[in-house]
């Protein structure tokens, strides 16, 4: 389980963050700030930064995903009514929203390689073919 981080580790955290951008080093900050070393202060920056990162990115798609429901709330009366071009935009944006959400990301295939499967199937006409060149190599 992920423990929460004090006030004060976040407030250190945050400026930490603000000194790197000055163009401190980590070693630099870690004094500043009572960093045990320079691996303390870029730890903090790092997961200040990734947690700022997700924020960003889950707030920018879901401000997305609303633009598309509204638009294909627009559209869905006409193109279940038959409307061809509203039926192409409400296609569009549910592509787009595939997109948005990764909907459209490659689903994993368990292959099997059992009795009769293509593999052994292969194998064995392999394994036929070369008694075949076996046989009419010894008769030559």
């Amino acid at each position: 389980m992920k423990t929460l981080a004090k006030p004060a580790e976040r407030e250190r955290a945050l400026a930490a963050l603000e000194l790197r951008k000055t163009g401190l080093t980590y070693a630099e900050i870690g004094r500043r700030l009572g960093y045990a070393d320079d691996s303390g202060a870029r730890h903090a920056v790092t997961k200040l930064l990734d947690r700022r990162e997700a924020e960003a990115v889950a707030e920018l798609r879901q401000v997305e995903g609303d633009r598309l429901d509204a638009l294909q709330a627009a559209h869905w009366s006409a193109a279940v009514s038959g409307d061809t071009e509203a039926t192409k935009v409400v296609l569009r944006v549910i592509d787009a929203r595939c997109r948005l959400y990764g909907l459209n990301s490659p689903v994993a295939v368990a292959v099997s390689t059992g009795p009769g499967t293509a593999a052994e199937v292969i194998a064995e006409a392999q394994a036929r073919l070369l008694r075949v060149i076996d046989a009419e190599q010894v008769t030559r």
